[in-house]
């Protein structure tokens, strides 16, 4: 994966020009590209790798192999301040259409391991929980076929949710009355200098779309509480929830899900309909029509289209409503905001 070594692809001979945008990574170049065990895409435009389709190239995306890989690549990010983040299935970030000078981290490899726990893991003389060790790279769509194969049930709500198991954690995502932090064991991070760690469930501050976490921990995986269950039935539940959220919500489009939390007492949907701002626009990005919390991408938008739709957005409800919303998809800036903490 490494382009830096024998011939050059046409397609990086094209970004080559572009290597000025990145001053800040881009004097790292030789120490990166000497690492074994790491590929690397230089000048990765992100909208491949966004469900947004929107956002302009990184300086690099980093996909190390393994996690003493990763553990080696964190340490030196820190050593050199490079600024990085960890980019999952895309799913619920907006980042920015200029060239962002960051690394940006893939944990498909590095995070991927899925399997039930070797520990004694049955309670209730096999009918209690089983522990289930999902990697923060693993889709949720794999973590889902890994639990129908093995029989396993507790995780159905996380049905048609994309994205990866990391990226859940993350947002303690959910749906139907369930989060992830529902099933949750214990939790693996490694900080900003590579230190890792386990918390367990107790240990952690988590709250609705929150795991509470601090900028800078890198989720690693989890162990998830699972208890056996029918294959049929494991099936059949998850249909009924995929076919629930077609029947109120928008899919096969460009969007990054519901955009914004629902504040205590009502729906954010609801609000932005009565706002009277279901289709409203921006260049193209365009509210939906189906469920107003959604930001759709019509194939033309771009990272700042969105932006200012979600401002229009949050600024309307405020002026009719006096409720501020908070966002649930996370904005990630070419240049912070003056207090904002790195770019985890």
């Amino acid at each position: 994966m490494k382009t830096s070594r024998g011939a050059m692809p046409e397609e990086n001979r094209e970004r080559r020009p572009k290597e000025r945008a990145f001053p800040l990574v881009g004097q790292h170049r030789e120490w990166l590209n000497s690492l074994d065990g790491v590929g690397l895409k230089w000048g990765e435009p992100l909208r491949r790798h966004t469900t947004f389709k929107v956002g302009g190239p990184v300086a690099c995306l980093a996909t190390p192999e393994n996690p003493e890989t990763l553990e080696a690549l964190v340490r030196g990010f820190y050593r050199r301040k490079i600024p990085w983040v960890i980019l999952g299935g895309g799913s619920n970030v907006l980042p920015p259409d200029d060239p962002w000078d960051v690394v940006a981290i893939q944990l498909t490899s590095a995070c991927a391991d899925l399997s039930i726990l070797p520990t004694p893991s049955t309670e209730g003389g096999g009918h209690g929980i089983i522990l289930v060790h999902a990697g923060a790279g693993v889709p949720l769509s794999a973590f889902l076929r890994f639990c129908v194969h093995e029989e396993l049930g507790g995780a159905e709500f996380l049905a048609g949710i994309p994205g990866t198991v990391g990226g859940a954690l993350q947002m303690n995502a959910g749906a139907f009355g369930g989060a992830i932090s529902d099933i949750l064991r214990w939790i693996e991070l490694m900080d900003d200098k590579g230190r890792r760690q386990s918390l367990s469930r107790k240990e952690l501050a988590f709250s609705y779309r929150s795991m509470g976490l601090t900028s800078g921990q890198i989720i690693l995986g989890a162990a998830l509480e699972m208890r056996p269950k029918g294959a049929q039935r494991i099936k059949m539940d998850m249909r009924s929830n995929v076919a629930l959220r077609r029947k109120t919500q928008p899919h096969g489009v460009f969007s990054a899900g519901c955009v914004f939390k629902n504040p205590e007492g009502h729906a954010a949907g609801a609000l932005i309909e009565k706002a009277g701002l279901k289709g409203a626009g921006v260049g193209g990005a365009r509210v939906c029509a189906k469920h107003a919390n959604y930001i759709l991408n019509t194939g033309s938008a771009t990272a700042r289209d969105i932006l200012q739709l979600m401002e229009r957005v949050e600024n309307t409800v405020m002026e009719r409503f006096g409720i501020r919303l908070e966002r649930e998809v996370r904005v990630w800036r070419a240049t912070p905001k003056p207090g904002e903490k790195g770019f985890f």
